[in-house]
């Protein structure tokens, strides 16, 4: 186990990691502005809602071929530690993809811990040594029945990807709401803890995780104590979606780097995990483009296989 003391220094390190693969990213809708709409930004629009006692925006995106009369699917994408929601927009910008597939986008904005310093999602239970007691998972909650009130979402396919600490809060997500997300796909984060001690989903949910075997703020190995590796975090999801524990391999090159494609099917040749190694990748929003078709992509042509059951 780690030290105390190494552990709170490791929680600040983890909350407080810079979006340094956000390269597009921008403090667009930051507070001081008082989330003002930006003219290169359309169609989209900065919601506030209160939770907790507290206010929390999310930015939210609404395709013109929305049909009130047609359950439409949700995807919530996650920004990084110290990042903002519109920050997260450029950098993983699905709004193309939603005008032609049909479902809506969110990008919520996370608080800054404890008032101050950098944005971050507490994707941690509580616990002595979760130095956050923002409550995440109830606002996501409180953001999908927000949403489900106004539009005509189809609550079996509820979907969440994101970047760094993000994507920790879509693994935990898939965990905790796992009666209301059907599929997620974190880029370049981890899992909490051993994932089989605290996470008990009660049905199968589709992952797609994208990592850099170099990424030294999320380590494939994970952190002892604190992040489970990307080899547990695999074994744990094949064992609930009983998929094989020996996946498909197959390899490619993108953006000048090499690229493992794993994947895990169940006995029926259904591949519900994928897996993107990237060969030297490193802590950045990675592009695993694929005969064409970029990461955003290939994100949603996962998502989009998987429902779940109606809540």
């Amino acid at each position: 186990m780690i030290r105390a003391t190494t552990l709170t220094f490791v929680l600040f390190f983890l909350f407080s990691c810079q979006d340094s693969g956000n390269s597009k990213s921008g403090d667009l809708w930051s507070k001081d502005d008082g989330w003002g709409k930006k003219d290169d930004i359309e169609n989209e629009d900065a919601i506030t809602i209160t939770h907790d006692g507290v206010n929390r925006e999310y930015v939210l995106y609404v395709p013109d071929i929305y049909n009130e009369n047609a359950p439409a699917p949700l995807v919530i994408n996650f920004h990084g530690g110290g990042g903002t929601a519109t920050g997260q927009l450029y950098l993983s910008d699905m709004r193309p993809i939603a005008d032609t597939a049909n479902f809506i986008l969110v990008y919520p904005q996370g608080l800054k811990l404890d008032g101050g310093g950098s944005t971050h999602w507490n994707s941690m239970l509580p616990s002595d040594s979760n130095k956050s007691d923002v409550d995440d998972f109830g606002f996501i909650d409180a953001l999908i029945n927000d949403l489900s009130s106004t539009y005509n979402i189809d609550s079996t396919r509820l979907y969440a990807t994101g970047f760094s600490n993000g994507a920790d809060m879509s693994y935990t997500l898939g965990c905790y709401l796992e009666n209301k997300i059907a599929a997620i796909a974190p880029v370049s984060g981890l899992m909490l803890e051993s994932p089989s001690s605290k996470c008990s989903p009660s049905q199968q949910i589709g992952v797609m995780i994208i990592h850099g075997s170099s990424d030294n703020a999320r380590p494939v190995g994970g952190i002892d104590g604190y992040y489970a590796s990307i080899d547990e975090t695999l074994e744990f999801w094949a064992n609930l979606n009983m998929t094989s524990l020996t996946p498909n391999i197959t390899s490619y090159s993108a953006d000048g780097l090499d690229i493992e494609l794993h994947s895990y099917q169940d006995q029926d040749n259904r591949v519900y995990i994928k897996y993107y190694k990237v060969v030297n990748g490193d802590h950045i929003w990675l592009d695993i483009t694929k005969d064409g078709v970029g990461t955003d992509q290939l994100i949603w042509n996962f998502l989009s296989g998987f429902s779940s059951v109606s809540p």
